[in-house]
């Protein structure tokens, strides 16, 4: 009984701190903070990752939430799209089916990139842009063989917050967001379903596919079938 009562209290106080430093961190994460370096920091510090995340909050910049539309291409159509690209296929897919479904009716794509804050801190935007610019490279090609050239924008902060607040513009009349479940996708579980609860626009939900199913889609687009959505 005695060496029971010895280990209890450090193992009580090895969960609280754990318990602790992760609650910590899931607020970060939510606020738009880097889910590994806040794991490892809630982890790592405990009860006072609380300290931690109160500094990370005064050190938020909320001048790099906003960033100028780079220009693309306007079409004939009239429908204007806002799609949400975070580097994974399934977001890159969710672009592509969107300007297939659309067809005659698009008039212009716009690329959101969300960054979150740990990355956008004490870089010029320059090099953001660039950074955007990366992530949403295959987007961009995908949709150049669609003779569709996007717009591209990127914020900084939490995802459902940043997404929401272009959708709710009046820039935008649909937006789309890739739903499949993927390591690199930001766009998932609580963060999906805010925006789906919330949003202001018509949602386009797509489940990623294969790249043959792309490349088919594709193909099919050029020859002026129609590509029916997935069921």
């Amino acid at each position: 009984m005695w060496a029971e009562g010895v280990w209890a209290t450090p193992l009580l106080v090895a969960v609280g701190w754990v318990l602790v430093g992760l609650a910590s961190a899931f607020v970060m994460i939510r606020r738009g903070h880097d889910a590994p370096i806040w794991v490892v920091l809630g982890l790592a510090a405990g009860p006072f990752a609380i300290a931690l995340a109160g500094l990370a909050v005064y050190l938020e910049r909320e001048e790099l939430a906003e960033a100028a539309v780079i220009p693309g291409e306007s079409l004939e159509g009239d429908v204007r799209v806002l799609v949400c690209i975070d580097g994974s296929e399934a977001a890159d897919h969710a672009a592509v089916t969107v300007v297939l479904l659309l067809g005659a009716r698009l008039q212009t794509v716009t690329l959101l990139t969300v960054l979150d804050y740990d990355v956008a801190r004490d870089v010029s935007p320059d090099r953001l842009d660039r950074i955007a610019a990366g992530i949403q490279s295959a987007a961009v090609g995908q949709l150049a063989d669609l003779a569709v050239h996007p717009f591209s924008t990127r914020a900084t902060g939490g995802a459902a917050e940043q997404i929401l607040r272009r959708a709710g513009s009046g820039a935008y009349d649909l937006f789309a967001l890739g739903s499949h479940r993927q390591r690199r996708s930001r766009f998932l579980g609580s963060v999906a379903r805010e925006i789906a609860n919330k949003a202001p626009i018509p949602l386009l939900t797509v489940r990623a596919a294969p790249v043959e199913s792309i490349e088919s889609a594709e193909r099919a687009a050029r020859l002026g079938l129609t590509i029916e959505p997935e069921s």
